[in-house]
């Protein structure tokens, strides 16, 4: 099926790409475990979410009525994420291997299996484990309609109450981030459910003012758990993940916002849907144009001591060199190469 590309869909994953980038420049420059970076963290916690979330919406394009069916949107899907994921995922294991000296077939491995080759590369493995778990919640879906969002949403809660026991009071074995589907499951759902239905959805002005007065008051919530969480238990990259109960009500009321307020996103600035666009290449590559940067940043110390404005320039160069480094690929390179190997 061939499904119109949405100027309002790109505008908005172009804002959470450029979300994405802002997180992982806190880890790469700034301090992490300071309460100020951890505040500013529950700002950007929606936009993996909203990923799992476009996920979600454009695999329900997707015609999945028998077994040939099932296998045909598989094939598709995993050929459209994990040969970029694979060729990207060795280029860095390979170059880590060369600069240390050291190579692990295990530990190589293991970081394919976990996305952990690169820092936020285990969204793919989740979300190829949500893609085979597509056919079930179409199905209940179908059955429940309304009831199935809030049978997934039940599921995610009692999902995300294991991550406290684990992450807080270690009564329950630590997984790494790419095994932990279920704890996402909810966003995915919502795109699932929400994607054949986009047309019939009538928000009122009422209900748009309401969401937007929601997200901030959400927003305050998050880093008031966050606070709460810091003080009691000390520093803890839970506390500044997305997979916390305030940090997806946040999520959500951010996912609703953007159903309620779409028709306004397609008058954005047109280079923001462009990197909307290319947000998946963005995100295979954004690490190590990243580091690259780093490297030129050093000579420039002196921008580093004021970290807002190292961090803005580092998330404006980076996001913008990956974007550049897209678009000369696809002119110079094959499209066959560009789209199946590179991602891009």
């Amino acid at each position: 099926m061939q499904v119109t590309r949405d100027s309002s869909f790109d505008s908005f994953r172009g804002i959470a790409i450029i979300a994405v980038i802002a997180t992982h420049c806190i880890y790469r420059v700034g301090d992490p475990d300071s309460p100020g970076f951890l505040y500013y963290r529950q700002l950007l916690n929606f936009c993996v979410p909203v990923f799992f979330f476009m996920s979600g919406y454009w695999a329900s394009k997707e015609s999945i009525v028998s077994l040939n069916g099932y296998k045909v949107f598989l094939t598709k899907k995993f050929f459209r994420i994990c040969v970029p994921y694979l060729f990207w995922s060795f280029l860095s294991l390979t170059s880590q291997a060369l600069k240390n000296h050291n190579f692990s077939v295990s530990e190589a491995a293991f970081k394919l299996l976990t996305g952990g080759a690169i820092m936020g590369y285990y969204f793919v493995i989740a979300l190829v484990q949500l893609y085979i778990m597509t056919p079930f919640l179409h199905y209940i879906n179908r059955r429940l309609n309304w009831y199935g969002v809030i049978l997934v949403l039940g599921f995610n809660l009692v999902a995300v109450f294991a991550l406290y026991l684990s992450r807080l009071f270690h009564v329950i074995p630590h997984l790494p981030m790419a095994l932990l589907f279920y704890s996402w499951i909810i966003y995915y759902e919502l795109g699932l459910f929400l994607g054949p239905r986009f047309s019939e959805i009538h928000v009122s002005s009422m209900v748009r003012v309401a969401v937007l007065f929601a997200i901030p008051i959400c927003l305050l919530i998050s880093v008031f758990e966050a606070s709460v969480l810091l003080h009691r238990y000390g520093r803890s990259v839970f506390i500044a993940f997305p997979t916390k109960y305030s940090s997806m009500l946040y999520a959500i009321v951010v996912i609703l916002g953007y159903i309620s307020w779409k028709e306004y996103l397609t008058n954005l600035p047109r280079p923001l849907a462009t990197i909307g666009h290319y947000s998946f290449g963005i995100y295979l590559i954004h690490m190590i144009i990243m580091g690259l940067l780093l490297e030129l940043f050093q000579n420039f110390g002196v921008i580093s001591r004021f970290q807002p404005i190292y961090q803005l320039v580092l998330v404006t160069a980076t996001t913008g060199l990956s974007a550049a480094v897209i678009l000369a690929a696809r002119k110079i390179l094959p499209e066959l190469f560009c789209t199946k190997i590179l991602g891009f």
